[in-house]
């Protein structure tokens, strides 16, 4: 109970950025055991890493946020979708193909997110707050208060609230 609860805070420390990076890193390990299950016939092992690869690209599709980032939010959804079309052919064909072609699409976006520095998730969330508050011009239509309610934070906004996403074990 107590690594547990070491481990849990230990992940709630870490910033936005390396926690996706952890993220796909389990991804890719999780992609390369299953391909190995693959080639050895052990199904459960197969099965068991490719629901776990599943689980982690579900829970970033499901936080993605589509009030920041321009095109980026939309074109990871278009990605973790291919991606999660690839892990049921992989599960139906048993086929390493399948099984490459996400590695050859998460590769990149691993090293990709290796790069952004940490805290830029949090500017870019403090950016957006401060762009939504009351009596700031930036981002509310002048002169009209009615309007300039209806732009509040989004109350399913993850922003902070990393324990669904980073809640995958191994």
């Amino acid at each position: 109970m107590g690594i547990q609860s070491y481990l849990e805070a230990d992940i709630q420390s870490l910033s936005q950025e390396k926690l996706l990076v952890l993220l796909y890193e389990k991804m890719a390990q999780d992609l390369l055991t299953a391909r190995q299950a693959m080639a050895t016939g052990d199904r459960i092992t197969m099965n068991d890493r490719l629901a776990h690869s599943q689980m982690i690209i579900t829970e970033l599709h499901s936080a993605l946020d589509h009030s920041v980032g321009g095109e980026i939010p939309a074109n990871l959804e278009a990605i973790y979708d291919y991606l999660l079309a690839e892990h049921m052919a992989a599960l139906v064909d048993q086929d390493p193909r399948h099984v490459d072609q996400c590695l050859a699409v998460i590769k990149p976006l691993l090293e990709a997110w290796r790069q952004i520095p940490p805290g830029t998730a949090h500017q870019a969330a403090r950016d957006r707050d401060r762009q939504r508050e009351p009596g700031d011009s930036q981002g509310y239509p002048e002169g009209d208060p009615a309007e300039a309610e209806t732009c509040q934070p989004d109350p399913h906004d993850r922003e902070g609230h990393s324990s669904s996403i980073f809640s995958v074990s191994a």
